[in-house]
């Protein structure tokens, strides 16, 4: 048994996937299975791969028909036989030491999760000597979804965790969806952890590319998060010590699909309308704090006066 496995689902990647892998190959904890899950590419992603499973045998190419990243993780997963997984993206990229640093804090802690700070990079990360910090801290699993829920901290892609294999073992990511299926993965592992372990150490490199999910105009898919939001506030509304948290993230993740969405206002005249209810009859209550200036002002302008908002909108444009 392996100690890691690395999930990785590869759709037309091939200008990253070399850098990727080489990334994850060169790690200084060696003991890993890397599992490649091929959802259907039709560029030169699979031949890449193939190229460097033919130096480096710790890697397994799942080919599969396109059935959506959700799909190839769970695949990977199932396919796993690491005591740990880990699920990373196809296009970003692991310091050398990232894996070793995070299976060390897991086993000396116990942890059912072990997590890392994340780097954003908009342009091609430079070499550089790098001083490692082992300072981290073990939190419960109530105190993890807080911070999950607040954005802080912890973030809600599953590419900088390192899962037991055991605490993901019956949780699956939810297939059919696009945005928000991995924090509701995380949310769900998060609920049956015991003991979490955290360090700001930033070795998960994000890369945020112009054709990200995120930097693409609105569209349908852009419900996939209020429908997580939604699930996420259902499973936490009677439980006393997490519900304020559960309603910030529902309040924020409607807010911000209005932003999204009101350009296109017309296009989606039924959705807009029934967002702009939603945020009307969700309370306030105990959650002014954690919001900015501008959240505080934008909603209080669609909960109180909607035609204000409009023209803030066309001020700030």
């Amino acid at each position: 048994m392996p100690h890691i496995s690395v999930v990785i689902p590869v759709y037309n990647a091939g200008n990253y996937i070399v850098d990727t892998l080489i990334s994850v190959l060169r790690q200084s904890l060696k003991d890993i299975e890397v599992i490649v899950v091929n959802d259907g590419s039709n560029d030169n992603s699979l031949v890449e791969c193939y190229k460097l499973q033919e130096l480096d045998k710790r890697i397994t190419i799942i080919n599969q028909e396109n059935q959506g990243v959700s799909v190839a993780r769970n695949v990977g997963k199932q396919n796993a036989t690491g005591e740990y997984i880990i699920f990373i993206d196809a296009d970003d990229e692991l310091d050398c030491r990232m894996l070793e640093i995070l299976y060390n804090q897991a086993k000396k802690t116990d942890s059912d999760i072990s997590i890392c700070g994340v780097s954003r990079v908009f342009e091609k990360k430079q070499n550089e000597k790098k001083k490692y910090n082992y300072n981290y801290e073990e939190v419960t699993g109530n105190q993890a979804i807080e911070w999950l829920l607040l954005g802080k901290k912890i973030e809600s892609g599953a590419w900088n965790k390192l899962f037991k294999a055991s605490i993901i073992a019956d949780v699956y990511f939810e297939e059919g969806k696009k945005i928000n299926e991995d924090k509701y993965f995380v949310f769900k592992v998060l609920l049956k952890s015991k003991k979490i372990v955290y360090c700001e150490e930033k070795l998960y490199y994000y890369y945020c590319r112009e054709n990200s999910v995120t930097n693409q105009s609105f569209s349908d898919r852009w419900f996939d998060s209020l429908y997580f939001a939604d699930r996420i506030y259902e499973e936490l509304k009677f439980r006393n010590n997490l519900e304020i948290f559960a309603r910030y993230q529902l309040l924020i993740a409607y807010y911000t699909v209005l932003r999204r969405m009101y350009p296109f206002r017309k296009q989606y005249k039924k959705e807009y309308n029934l967002v702009i209810d939603k945020i009307k009859a969700t309370s306030f209550k105990s959650i002014l704090s954690y919001m900015d200036k501008q959240q505080v002002f934008g909603i209080l302008s669609i909960k109180y006066c909607i035609f204000g908002y409009k023209i803030l909108r066309c001020i700030s444009k």
